[in-house]
């Protein structure tokens, strides 16, 4: 299929220079414009292993994607913990190919904790595009970049509410605190069950013929990146921008009556969640991205939850509560209100919560939130939601249970 080239005002860097007398002639392109490549096994040029995972590349002050999905089981990983920009490697197989996919777990262009990535696990993925992911077979596709497809968009394809996603380290000592331990998780799972599968987006590279993968060795070397959200960029990334184009890992659990699946996705701290209909960043009121805001289109709630202690481990020392606070001047009366977990089981509340002041509520014994990340919702008693928080599970082992929001 065509590629299709976007023009950007900034000058050409240097490996695009180099990369430019390997494809078609483009002098003088516009906006949008399509053209094929010659050889796209020998361009563009590799240059180390950051080559390997900084595609795509520019040509005539363009940007050049391969929006793709591939299919497969999981044979290896390897991860990353130093460097600019660490990645988590992932070897598939599918298709009569190896795949690497590589997972992006810090920003390289951030410092400090903005260099942390968003991130979002759902281990109960209910979505439209599962139903089409099974019919698909295992091995690499194109992906049209529209809706009503396969395509993933963050903003656009209403996967999950972004407020759920959370702030992460790439890599910290100890277990389960970290972004490399919440991706080991899913994808051991997936090592240790041949029958199940991992279904990778983003954007493509190679083949590379002539050249074995950097990471696992294989030829020839093949690969996805850029598996993440990819659109809202402000900075070098402005390139990358578009909709329906987003990347993510979707994990397909095989059941003798019905496959259950589990879903990852991504994004960087500094991407803009409003973009117009070519993903470029639009003007929005700052704001939590957890909470809904007047510029969402809701008033702030009257009251909001504050905190909750979740049972780290299997011991179930102590009792599981959630803290309310009234931001109002009067006494709140919850009588009738829930507090829901992420399965919808519900706590039901009786009292008031005093004007300005935090009042705590037990969680039912029955009503369990889970240790391994999870959303709490407060419902008045009309069934409206009057605030939603969620957490992830490292968050959970690394403050021993005690969250604050």
């Amino acid at each position: 299929p065509p590629i299709f080239l976007e023009s950007h005002p900034s000058r050409l860097d240097r490996r695009s220079r180099r990369s430019r007398s390997r494809a078609r002639t483009v002098a003088g392109c516009r906006r949008l414009t399509p053209i094929f490549l010659i050889d796209t096994a020998k361009w563009p040029p590799r240059d180390g292993l950051r080559a390997a995972v900084d595609f795509p590349t520019r040509v005539c002050g363009v940007a050049i994607r391969r929006y793709s999905l591939f299919s497969g089981r999981v044979i290896d990983r390897r991860s990353e913990s130093r460097g600019k920009s660490p990645h988590y490697h992932i070897l598939l197989e599918g298709g009569g190919q190896r795949f690497r996919v590589a997972v992006n777990t810090r920003s390289g262009t951030s410092h400090s904790r903005r260099s942390d990535l968003l991130y979002f696990a759902d281990d109960d993925f209910r979505h439209e595009v599962t139903r089409m992911l099974l019919a698909v077979d295992d091995g690499d596709r194109h992906v049209e970049a529209r809706p009503g497809g396969l395509a993933l968009d963050y903003q656009r394809g209403g996967m999950f509410n972004r407020r759920h996603m959370r702030r992460v380290p790439a890599s910290l000592p100890g277990p389960g605190n970290d972004l490399l331990d919440e991706l080991d998780f899913y994808v051991e799972r997936l090592l240790a069950d041949s029958t199940s599968r991992l279904h990778a987006y983003g954007t493509r590279w190679g083949p590379e013929h002539h050249t074995p993968d950097q990471i696992f060795g294989f030829r020839p070397g093949n690969g996805i990146h850029d598996v993440h959200m990819n659109q809202g960029n402000r900075d070098e990334h402005w390139h990358d921008n578009g909709i329906w184009a987003d990347g993510g890992l979707i994990f397909q659990w095989r059941a003798p009556d019905q496959d259950r699946w589990s879903a990852i996705f991504l994004a960087f701290q500094t991407q803009s969640w409003q973009t117009d209909d070519r993903g470029r960043p639009t003007p929005y009121p700052e704001h939590d991205h957890r909470r809904s805001a007047a510029g969402d289109g809701h008033t702030a709630p009257l009251a909001r939850i504050v905190a909750a202690f979740v049972h780290p481990n299997d011991e179930k020392a102590g009792v599981e509560h959630v803290a309310i606070r009234n931001d109002s001047d009067e006494p709140l009366s919850v009588g009738g209100w829930r507090l829901l977990n992420r399965a919808g089981d519900a706590t039901v509340l009786d009292g008031v919560v005093p004007a300005r002041g935090v009042r705590r509520f037990e969680i039912l014994n029955n009503v369990p939130l889970s240790s391994r990340g999870g959303v709490i919702r407060l419902v008045d008693n009309e069934g409206e939601e009057v605030d939603e928080v969620s957490y992830t599970r490292h968050e959970v082992r690394r403050k021993h249970g005690s969250l604050t929001f």
